[in-house]
């Protein structure tokens, strides 16, 4: 099946002054298709997927073979929420956590063919992976609640603008329309989709706008009107329509005949990023070399848990205690902890039932932890990503900034990093991007399908096996609209489980994802664990390592490296000698979610 080409991230080392400098990327021009529109828009890969309804085992690193035991079965597509923090005490009677039933059990796993690493992986006491970045910390370092509407505008206006030019380039378009002015014949025009009010709660059928820039279109929102026979063009083949929420960036084709709403006969989705790419040689180095910092063609461990790092019912963290003594044991090259570490909305800390401030809390949690990996597993790099609800944190506006390294949280080694949220990194040659932001639970709860006639789909060209999955969708969405977080405005806090998003709008490009595409996107929800590939990239909700009084899940990754013979006959091409491949992460990556 073809394959999306997407681009690296462009990474370097400048994260924190302890990330070293990865693979160098290579920038690749995304493929264009003319004005006959003559290309898809996109495929997913072949990927073997495969869910374990019976398994309580537990992840020995010694065995690629994992047996199963009783487990209900997931859905792929579920949508369900997890227990909420608020009523999941009431539901059931509070089990200890050391009581648990069927810790380490497997719940699901993405291309189980793949074999867990050997118990010889987990010797060595030096790093295997480098690490870097692009972040600038500095750039999170801003004064919120000083926005300016001026400068507001002038943002999500240039959010249209950039988007045109994708779609432009794509599509191969000539010019873009106004919509809100009256012609009798098609034009094509491009704008963000919004309710008439930012109160109104979700788009529909009747009350779809179109709102262009003031470049493109003067600013003005125009009513959409969705034809009978419309159809859709860049939607994954067998979708079957198109998914449009507030804030969502589309084109349109149609025409506006009496002056007071646009007619659309076409909608055209954004194109998926492009690939990554890398050159062979940097590849063979990394993932077969024999020093510091290379993986001797061992395959690459990751661990990733998203908080609460504790039950409701206590604040002594044994959630988070298993989970680093699993690492301590394990020694992976990267533990991926994202939080809310000091959670604002734990029961206890709501009602003022502690002795402890947030950050003595951490302090006797989290920095006595981690200092204790980090000595037993010297090889383990850690990155700690914050949350909105983080009380340990000084930035409560969304991008927020990383947290310091205050002499209050005690002290944390250089192997331990603190990164912003949203974040994008690089382990080696994989790019990994990640928000703490539930994004997938608020499109979710905003999202409007419209069923649609698919056009522009090359003759011969076989469905997307996830072209109806509705988290399939949802993840595209966000690697489409290239942000960890496209809704706009953001919606209000509820009963549901929405958190309030202090989105910062003037701050938007550090929101944004970068045009070269990810390997990984990490996005913990709400909504059930899932591990998918979409636009040939691994979307991962590891869900929480706590649901209320419940143990919840974490992710494990293990990514195998490219083949040795393929990498060298590359390298000595004769005609094309160390010309850059493409990483096909997708392919080589074992994610499994398991039980705390």
């Amino acid at each position: 099946m073809t394959e999306i080409h997407r681009k690296k991230p462009n990474l370097a080392d400048d994260l924190l002054d302890s990330l070293g400098s990865g693979v160098t990327p290579i920038k690749r021009p995304r493929q264009s298709i003319n004005n006959s529109l003559q290309s898809s828009a996109s495929k997913t890969p072949n990927h073997n997927r495969h869910s374990n309804q019976n398994s309580s085992s537990k992840l020995a690193t010694s065995s690629p073979q994992i047996p199963s035991s009783s487990s209900p079965p997931h859905s792929s597509s579920s949508t369900t929420p997890a227990i909420s923090r608020s009523n999941s005490s009431q539901a059931a009677p509070v089990i200890p956590f050391l009581l648990r039933p069927s810790p380490l059990a497997l719940l699901e796993s993405l291309n189980v063919h793949l074999p867990l690493p050997p118990s010889s992986s987990t010797t060595g006491t030096t790093p295997r992976v480098k690490l870097s970045s692009t972040i600038a910390p500095k750039d999170y370092d801003y004064r919120y609640m000083f926005e300016k509407m001026s400068e507001r505008a002038d943002v999500l206006d240039r959010q249209i603008d950039d988007a045109a030019v994708v779609l432009k380039e794509y599509y191969g378009i000539d010019e873009f329309g106004d919509p809100s002015v009256q012609s009798q014949e098609d034009i094509i025009a491009i704008g963000r989709l919004c309710s008439e009010t930012d109160l109104a709660p979700k788009l529909t059928e009747t009350s779809t706008w179109l709102e262009p820039s003031r470049f493109l279109g003067g600013g003005a929102r125009v009513l959409l009107q969705f034809e009978s026979g419309m159809a859709v063009r860049g939607a994954p083949v067998g979708s079957a329509g198109c998914g449009m929420f507030n804030g969502c960036i589309v084109g349109v084709r149609g025409r506006n005949g009496g002056g007071k709403l646009f007619s659309v006969n076409e909608v055209l989705m954004l194109p998926p990023l492009d690939a990554t790419y890398s050159r062979p040689s940097d590849l063979l180095s990394q993932q077969y070399g024999t020093s510091t910092r290379q993986l001797s063609g061992a395959p690459m461990q990751l661990v990733v848990a998203c908080g609460p790092f504790t039950v409701d019912s206590n604040l002594s963290y044994e959630p988070l205690t298993a989970l680093l003594n699993l690492a301590s044991k394990e020694k992976p090259d990267l533990l991926l902890l994202i939080g809310p570490f000091v959670d604002a909305d734990h029961p206890l800390i709501k009602s003022g039932d502690v002795t402890q401030t947030p950050a003595q809390i951490f302090k006797e949690n989290f920095t006595k932890g981690l200092n204790k990996l980090v000595g037993e597993s010297p090889r383990t790099n850690v990155m700690m990503i914050p949350h909105g609800r983080e009380l340990v944190s000084h930035h409560v506006a969304y991008p927020q900034g990383p947290l310091s390294r205050d002499d209050e949280l005690g002290f944390l080694p250089k192997a331990i990093k603190f990164l912003p949220n949203p974040a994008t990194f690089s382990v080696n040659e994989v790019g990994i991007s990640l928000t703490s932001l539930d994004v997938l639970f608020h499109i979710r709860n905003q999202e409007f399908f419209r069923k649609a006639i698919e056009v522009g789909v090359p003759e011969g060209e076989e469905a997307d096996p996830n072209a109806k999955d509705v988290m399939s969708r949802t993840c595209r969405h966000l690697l489409r609209q290239r942000s960890f977080y496209p809704i706009f405005p953001a919606p209000l806090a509820s009963s549901k489980g929405i958190d309030n998003v202090n989105l910062d709008v003037t701050h938007n490009d550090l929101v944004k994802m970068k045009p070269n595409g990810a390997d990984i996107v990490i996005l913990p929800s709400l909504l059930k664990h899932f591990t998918k590939i979409v636009d040939s990239t691994i979307m991962i909700n590891p869900s929480f390592l706590t649901k209320g009084n419940s143990p919840g899940t974490f992710a494990r990754l293990t990514i195998h490296p490219m083949e040795k013979d393929e990498l060298e006959r590359r390298v000595t091409d004769e005609e094309e000698p160390d010309e850059v491949i493409e990483h096909r992460v997708w392919d080589r990556c074992r994610v499994d979610i398991v039980k705390i």
